[in-house]
């Protein structure tokens, strides 16, 4: 109950939900969502999960589509019967034109699937960062997750960091070695993200097993990864 709050964590929470919902970005709607597909040569009927928001990513003074789509692509080999995409979109004339695009299932050679999207404006300059993440199934003893933070830097996208956003080895046990039977998750902690106005990211990390043995309780750990230097501020 909140009576049971201290006043002073009760202020931090709801400043730190009032920060967070400042610097996201709303759904671009199902009308969007379609035609970014259809831009894309992606049949609506294959796709598997589709993110798409709506902000302002690119300095151009207007919002564009962003679009994270998990779909079928129709080939017979399992790594490559699922792919994962991320492509930033701008309506021109009434249609949706791709402006920038990532195919994952091309840079990690297939195995890829689950894609989910979150836009953050992560130093407060108006544009929102790109955050995606998604299913890494090259292993099949590990569910593994990776994750991707994308800024825009003087002509285009670059990728400000890169890595695995959640592991579990627990699953197969006796296949994996002891020092690799971890489960654990990674989120981008926005609030401390944005004390340093996008120089630094942060993440929690939740350690839920540590070589096979379930803690008692979950561990959670601050990470700090470099995201842009300085001078590109």
């Amino acid at each position: 109950m909140l009576d049971s709050v201290p006043m002073t964590a009760l202020s931090r929470l709801l400043c730190a939900v009032a920060t967070i919902a400042t610097f996201l970005a709303p759904a671009a709607g199902a009308d969007a969502q379609f035609d970014a597909y259809r831009a894309l040569d992606i049949e609506p009927k294959d796709v598997v999960v589709g993110n798409d928001l709506t902000a302002d990513v690119i300095p151009d003074g207007g919002d564009e589509v962003v679009v994270v789509v998990t779909y079928f692509t129709g080939k017979k080999e399992r790594q490559e019967a699922v792919n994962v995409r991320l492509a930033v979109l701008r309506r021109v004339a009434g249609r949706l034109e791709p402006l920038f695009e990532r195919d994952y299932g091309a840079i990690r050679g297939g195995n890829v699937g689950r894609g989910e999207l979150q836009l953050a404006d992560l130093d407060r300059d108006a544009l929102h960062e790109i955050i995606v993440n998604f299913e890494d199934a090259s292993d099949p003893l590990i569910a593994r997750r990776r994750g991707e933070v994308l800024y825009w830097r003087d002509t285009s996208f670059v990728v400000g960091w890169e890595g695995e956003t959640a592991y579990d080895a627990t699953r197969e046990a006796r296949s994996v070695p002891p020092d690799r039977r971890d489960r654990w998750k990674r989120e981008v902690d926005i609030v401390g993200t944005l004390r340093t106005r996008g120089l630094t990211l942060f993440m929690t990390k939740t350690v839920y097993a540590v070589a096979g043995e379930t803690l008692a309780q979950p561990k959670r750990l601050t990470e700090t990864f470099p995201l842009r230097s300085r001078d590109a501020s």
